[in-house]
């Protein structure tokens, strides 16, 4: 089984309330597509293109690299004719008009998929088939996909913004290499470790591509900023900061639910306007955060209040709507085996890729 061979095979759009439409308006709303984008670096190269801060951009959510996607994005005082002039590789624009509210979480009400499964043998199509009808009639357990935790630390990053380990949060960031980075970053991480605290030196060695962390060491390496840590991070956008905190809060979920044998209604993600009860989920959350040395106090963000979560609930099991697979057929990319293509819509904060991993359990 293989999933993501080429870009085509993940397909995205976003399910969303547009906002209400004027003649005239600060907010210019445009359907974003892109190809081998992060929303991050699409929207970043865009700005660049506009000469305008990407914090004039607003979205619902990231969508994947690999993958073709469709979301709305709001720009802030940017006209629709600059935006129609910018050409970018594997990115489009399609002005949808122009009002006062910017793009947010809350205009979100899910996504439709069209994933085109892989690398396929007979055996592998009858375990999907056969797991198909049990996730259409019984749903899957909600967890967070691996998408939350970016290269596998994410949620570290934000239990230290949670203990206001500032420095840390910084190191964690700029010094940590996932199994699936370049040599040259693993090799250009190591070096930032071993001579940490010495801003320019590791600025000289450190790829351009990696944004988030020169941006980091562009603000560390200036001559009154070299122990400024939360200065540094302010530099980050402030959805990205709170990415860290989200994920964190996604792992305390996923670990509590993962030991629970039995799931249903709502369980609740950590944050400070929660309470936890005596349920086996809460005292699962309430030892692991006793653990950290935090509290659902600590989800205020005292060294960073604007990162501040209050919490929620969330959706123990979810059944997909309009689920349908698709005959299967001879994979164009994979000599002798075969390929699927299935369709679905999930509701916001639901995750394709761990539905797709329950089929194959």
């Amino acid at each position: 089984m293989r999933l993501k061979q080429v870009p085509e095979d993940f397909i995205v759009e976003e399910l969303i309330e547009l906002p209400e439409l004027m003649e005239n308006g600060n907010q210019t709303y445009f359907w974003l597509t892109k190809k081998n984008w992060t929303t991050e670096s699409a929207i970043r190269a865009i700005s660049q293109k506009c000469n305008a801060s990407q914090r004039r951009f607003k979205f619902a959510g990231s969508k994947d690299k690999i993958a073709v996607t469709k979301q709305l994005v709001s720009a802030f005082k940017i006209s629709a004719d600059v935006l129609q002039k910018i050409k970018l590789k594997d990115i489009s624009i399609e002005i949808v008009g122009v009002g006062e509210a910017p793009i947010s979480l809350g205009t979100l009400t899910g996504n439709r998929f069209e994933i085109t499964i892989r690398d396929l043998n007979p055996k592998e199509i009858t375990k999907l088939e056969g797991n198909l009808q049990k996730i259409k009639k019984n749903g899957f357990r909600n967890y967070f996909g691996e998408q939350r935790f970016g290269k596998g630390n994410t949620h570290i990053i934000g239990k230290f913004i949670l203990q206001g380990k500032l420095e840390e949060t910084v190191k964690a960031i700029i010094c940590f290499a996932g199994e699936k980075e370049n040599e040259d970053v693993k090799i250009a991480k190591a070096f930032a470790v071993q001579h940490w605290r010495n801003w320019p030196f590791i600025l000289e060695r450190f790829p351009k591509h990696l944004h988030l962390e020169l941006d980091l060491l562009i603000w560390l390496a200036k001559p009154n900023n070299q122990n400024d840590f939360a200065g540094a991070l302010r530099v980050l956008p402030k959805h990205i900061r709170k990415l860290y905190v989200h994920a964190y809060q996604s792992w305390l979920w996923n670990t509590a639910i993962s030991k629970l044998k039995t799931v249903k209604g709502n369980l609740l993600i950590p944050g400070f306007a929660m309470k936890l009860g005596h349920d086996t989920f809460s005292k699962m959350v309430r030892k692991m955060l006793e653990k950290d040395n935090l509290t659902l106090e600590s989800f205020r963000c005292a060294r960073m209040p604007e990162l501040a979560v209050p919490g929620e609930s969330r959706q123990a099991v979810v059944k997909p709507k309009k689920l349908r697979l698709f005959p299967d057929e001879a994979d164009d990319l994979n000599s002798g085996k075969r390929k699927l293509k299935i369709s679905f819509e999930l509701p916001k904060g639901c995750y394709a890729t761990v539905l797709l991993e329950l089929l194959f359990a």
